[in-house]
Formats: structure tokens, sequence, C-alpha cells
């Protein structure tokens, strides 16, 4: 090997090539999933960024120019499950188009709601000790109030455009109860799930949604 191809060699071990950026979309979910872990141990207020950060292997710069701050972080972990919760439980048009005057798609979606509360239990509730902290704290008062208020006009449009065509009329109030229930059924079953076992989450979610439907 010439001299010239030893300083070439001694060049590239020094100097590896660089790895590509992750894009800014990969960025904010490794956040986020770093972010839910933190925030279901240590719960809100005990959370801290640096440590988010670390945990998703970027810097604390990294958080805070993808959400802003501590409440925009926590909102997005809330919203990423909400999204999914709804998604799961209207996964699917027909079946809640058929609930509207079918008794058995009903128990179906009943069913779907019921089995996606149990498993997002823990994340939903999250949301109570928040509600707590922002009774007393007006900026986090106004990100709760900002939060729940697109929940609720985010469901409201998803179930109208599932429901459009059928003889339902779903308006603001029945988004307010789906809410509502998804979130106090979620806290019963996280704290006391024998006394908020499945099967009575079923059964509470299949008579709302009779009573919205038909």
């Amino acid at each position: 090997m010439s001299a010239a191809d030893v300083r070439t060699d001694r060049g590239a071990r020094q100097h590896p090539p660089a790895q590509p950026r992750p894009k800014r979309a990969a960025v904010r979910d490794r956040i986020i999933a770093a972010a839910q872990q933190a925030f279901l141990r240590d719960g809100y207020q005990r959370t801290n960024l640096g440590d988010i950060a670390a945990a998703a292997g970027f810097s604390k710069g990294a958080v805070y120019s993808n959400f802003g701050g501590k409440a925009d972080l926590f909102t997005a972990v809330i919203n990423e499950h909400t999204s999914a919760l709804i998604n799961t439980t209207l996964t699917s048009s027909e079946r809640l188009v058929a609930a509207v005057s079918d008794p058995a798609a009903i128990d179906q979606v009943a069913t779907d709601v019921a089995d996606t509360i149990v498993a997002n239990a823990p994340t939903l509730t999250m949301l109570m000790e928040f509600r707590s902290l922002a009774a007393g704290d007006p900026e986090l008062a106004a990100v709760y109030s900002s939060l729940r208020t697109d929940q609720r006009r985010t469901l409201l449009a998803d179930l109208r455009r599932r429901t459009a065509g059928t003889t339902a009329q779903i308006d603001e109030a029945a988004a307010a109860l789906i809410l509502s229930l998804v979130q106090s059924l979620s806290s019963e079953y996280a704290v006391a799930p024998d006394v908020m076992p499945p099967e009575l989450i079923k059964n509470t979610i299949r008579i709302a949604i009779k009573g919205i439907l038909q």
C-alpha cells in the first residue's frame, strides 16, 4: 500500500461518512414516544424535557424546535392517542353506518371502543393530572381548553362524515358525550378495574352509541 493509500485509509477511519439527518416527522415521532413513557412514569409535573430529549437521542433544543415546550409536547402525546382511539373505534365507516339501524353492529362498535379504552387507559388517564394542574394554572388551563375543544371538533367532523347519508343526527353534544365517556371510563378502569370492568365499559358505551345513532 502506498503512502497516499495509507493516508486515505487513515482519513476514512478518522472521518466516517456523515449519517443522514432524520426527517422532521421521524424526530417528532421519537420525541413523542419518549415523552409518552416519561409522562406515564413520572407524571406531567415531574417530567423533565432534558430527560425526554436524551431518551429520544436528541438535544433539548430539538424538543423546543418541534414542540415549543412541555405543555405542547404533552398535547401532542394526548392528541396522538386520542386520534388512535377514534380511528380504531371508527375504522369501518360501513360498520358505523350499519349501527344506525342494526343492534348487532352497535354491539360490535361498543366492543371496539371498550377494547381501545382498556388498551389506552394509562395514557388517557394522564389527562386527569393535567386537568388538575390546569385548574390552578391559567397557562395550562388555556392549553387544556384548546386541547379539548380541538378533540371535540375533530370527533364531530369525523362522525358527521362517516354517518353522512344516514338518519343519524350528530351534533356537538354527541361528540362531547363520547369524549367525556371515554375519559371517565378510562380513568375509572385505570384506577379501579374491578369497579369498572371491560364488560361494564362495553355496555355503557353501547347505550350511549345507541342513543346517539338512533
